[in-house]
């Protein structure tokens, strides 16, 4: 990990206590009709109400502290000698953590206890092929944040292992495209991380990618130059303190291993210009082949 705060240890984590409105499930083994589990939710004033156990005062109580209190009521009632109960937190959001930006399926990961950053990942798809391989992850109170270098391509078991606690938020931010223009058999916007081949691989889902593109590579995922392209003076354009770079680059000699193949950076916009020569050459070579297919087509037509 680079330049980061030690992750939480489970040694020093505290779970958090229940709050109105988070959602429970009760299971009271010794009545059958609770035995498949009541679903409540905390009042406003942090209690639930549950049938022989009466009113319980659940706010600030862990889902085992909960469970104590709910034995130590059937116990106190003379309902029960020796009360058999569960209690499970079906939604809260002390015991959710948040995670947000470049994943597949932004949402909240519902965890009860320290888990894994990898594991905490893996329920919302993973990163795609946009996000950035530094994560910031934010915990509660005055803490301050971790900063996780987490890179797919090179798999880190510190990183992988970092602890997410719950009501921790995990940001993961945006890596940056390029685009391509002009004369390219496919313009478009690409992922600054680079397909290694937009045929078999995924930038949405983070597969097949490279740590950086080329001007070089951006070519050939844009499917490579037309035959009208002004290969001598091809146009980086990029943004520099607020203004506008123009980066001009000769393909030819840039295929040749004369000058040195660029790396883009993210928003730089490839533009390949068409060759007015070029243009007129191939419009006259299209032209000749259509007129010889017209006769070609009327003396096929006499005979």
């Amino acid at each position: 990990m680079l330049g980061q705060t030690s992750a939480p240890q489970q040694s020093g984590y505290s779970e958090p206590g229940l709050a109105p409105g988070d959602q429970v499930l009760v299971r009271m083994y010794d009545f059958p009709e609770a035995a498949a589990g009541i679903s409540l939710r905390l009042e406003g004033d942090g209690t639930l109400i549950l049938p022989y156990a009466g009113k319980i005062h659940a706010a600030g109580l862990t889902p085992g502290a909960l469970q104590q209190a709910i034995v130590a009521a059937l116990r106190d009632q003379g309902i029960v000698k020796q009360p058999n109960v569960t209690v499970d937190v079906t939604a809260s959001m002390a015991l959710n953590v948040l995670v947000q930006g470049q994943v597949v399926n932004p949402r909240s990961v519902a965890i009860t206890a320290p888990a894994p950053l990898s594991y905490v990942l893996s329920q919302v798809g993973g990163l795609t092929g946009l996000a950035s391989h530094k994560l910031t992850i934010v915990h509660r109170g005055d803490e301050m944040p971790t900063l996780v270098d987490y890179d797919t391509r090179s798999p880190n078991s510190a990183a992988m292992n970092t602890l997410i606690v719950p009501g921790d938020i995990i940001n993961v931010t945006y890596e940056g495209v390029y685009f391509v223009g002009g004369e390219v058999n496919h313009p478009g916007i690409f992922p600054i991380g680079g397909a290694l081949s937009a045929g078999q691989s995924s930038a949405l889902l983070g597969y097949g990618l490279v740590d950086h593109v080329t001007l070089l590579e951006a070519l050939a995922q844009a499917g490579g130059i037309t035959a009208i392209a002004k290969r001598s003076r091809l146009h980086i354009l990029r943004t520099e303190n607020g203004k506008r770079v123009d980066i001009n680059v000769d393909q030819v000699k840039l295929s040749n291993g004369e000058v040195a193949d660029p790396v883009l950076q993210p928003n730089d916009i490839v533009y390949i210009p068409p060759s007015y020569l070029r243009q007129q050459t191939n419009n006259l070579f299209s032209t000749a082949l259509s007129s010889l297919y017209a006769v070609t087509q009327i003396k096929t037509a006499n005979f």
